[in-house]
């Protein structure tokens, strides 16, 4: 499995970069974050509000999504990832 984050920030490329650098070090994220300030990526995945978590299974399809935030810890989400590393969603 493969964590990527999209920043959809918009403003000068230097204070963008500079802002969500600081956001990812202080919340000690060690996945990878992009910028998207354009918002092409968003588009493209019909991005309805933020955050908004895509599943995409190694075939590139959507199988899954949430917009909001959401108890990534909890035992429903388990459940979830477990179905879907598992092929079964």
């Amino acid at each position: 499995m493969v964590v990527l984050a999209i920043s959809i920030d918009r403003g000068r490329d230097e204070k963008v970069r500079k802002l969500v650098k600081g956001y990812v070090s202080r919340k000690n994220l060690t996945f990878l974050n992009l910028l998207d300030p354009k918002s092409t990526t968003a588009a493209q995945y019909g991005v309805r509000g933020v955050p908004m978590n895509f599943f995409i299974n190694p075939q590139g399809k959507v199988v899954a999504a949430a917009t909001g935030y959401r108890k990534w810890d909890s035992e429903e989400a388990r459940k979830m990832f477990q179905q879907l590393l598992s092929g079964t969603i």
